[in-house]
């Protein structure tokens, strides 16, 4: 499944976007087969009239994405994709892949409550931890930092860019060797 979340305000004008999946390994393929080139073309008619939202989304995503876009290209021209058909995972594990507020309202509170709302998503689906990467040079890292998510190592895309991984245990179990344990119940994510 997919967390699709929009924050708009009263004049339905985007605040915010929060993407990702609570099946990571069936979210891209979902994603391309069904709605990738309709969503890729709303979003771009939608950035040519808000300047601010087209110039965010070169700056963080243009390059990154047509490196990787390419690579995987090349990669399926060379070689066919291995089919999966691997067992369920016990610990069952969703990602975030995009968080968006618009330059001007963010430190208003939107970015947490989009991320309060994918935990809930991601929660409701069974989904006991969240991972989500972020560049190492990004100032939301402090953002991601204070809302409970921990650091977990350096790595490299496709498109070999740098980036920090993120955890965010959402279930009240502990995480098998984790030393953060949300016995109470609580989110570590809060308003």
């Amino acid at each position: 499944g997919s967390i699709s979340l929009v924050a708009v305000d009263d004049h339905e004008r985007l605040l915010g976007v929060v993407l990702g999946a609570t099946d990571p390994g069936g979210h891209l393929r979902a994603m391309l087969q069904r709605r990738g080139l309709r969503m890729a073309a709303r979003l771009a008619a939608y950035a040519v009239g808000h300047r601010a939202l087209a110039r965010e989304l070169v700056v963080t995503r243009g390059h990154r994405y047509a490196r990787g876009i390419t690579r995987i290209a090349l990669t399926r021209l060379r070689r066919p994709s291995p089919s999966s058909s691997g067992s369920a995972a016990s610990h069952k594990v969703g990602e975030i892949t995009h968080l968006f507020v618009q330059p001007d309202r963010q430190g208003s509170g939107i970015g947490r409550a989009l991320v309060n709302a994918a935990v809930e998503t991601a929660r409701a689906a069974g989904v006991e931890e969240l991972v989500l990467m972020t560049p190492p040079d990004f100032a939301t890292r402090s953002f991601y930092e204070r809302t409970g998510w921990w650091a977990d190592g350096e790595m490299s895309s496709r498109s070999r860019e740098s980036f920090i991984r993120y955890r965010l245990s959402i279930s009240t179990k502990v995480p098998k060797g984790g030393d953060r344990a949300d016995a109470d119940g609580s989110s570590p994510v809060t308003c």
